[in-house]
């Protein structure tokens, strides 16, 4: 459990050094590293059930990530499997709402240049493909699932 309290940290981390408004600033000194000397480590999200990833940051600003349910923690756990789910996160009120859910245990999430996202699915009950949703319909199109006829793993 300690490596996925690290994971979720260090997302949280790099969002934090991503979108920081000291960061953004025009004039900053960027020279000493990637996380500017006054950002502040702050806990924006906990209500991942395993593994947050895929963090991406919509053309509106909003923030989307993966929450991966991995079927052996829930066994351990001896709870039901979670189907993955796809987090919206308002950076302006720091509210996470569920975007999609079941996710197709999506892991990767991208904008592609028209807006839509991209989300490439993974394994262990998901979806194991590459898909296109289109964030004005709604609608989600499978670019891609297949490798020389078998399933992506």
């Amino acid at each position: 459990m300690h490596s996925v309290l690290s994971h979720r940290l260090l997302a949280i981390a790099l969002f934090l050094a991503v979108a920081s408004p000291a960061w953004s600033q025009p004039g900053k000194d960027k020279a000493d590293g990637i996380v500017p000397p006054d950002a502040k480590l702050e806990m924006i999200f906990d209500k991942g059930v395993v593994l947050t990833e895929g963090v991406a940051v919509a053309p509106d600003g909003m923030v989307y990530f993966s929450d991966i349910t991995f079927t052996h923690v829930f066994k351990e756990k001896k709870l039901p499997t979670e189907a993955g789910h796809i987090w919206k996160l308002d950076p302006k009120t720091l509210k996470a709402t569920i975007f999609r859910s079941p996710s197709g245990m999506s892991n990767g999430i991208k904008f592609d240049a028209e807006g839509n996202m991209l989300v490439a699915e993974g394994a262990d009950y998901g979806g194991r493909r590459v898909v296109k949703t289109d964030m004005k319909t709604g609608k989600s199109y499978i670019l891609a699932g297949l490798f020389e006829g078998r399933p992506f793993n």
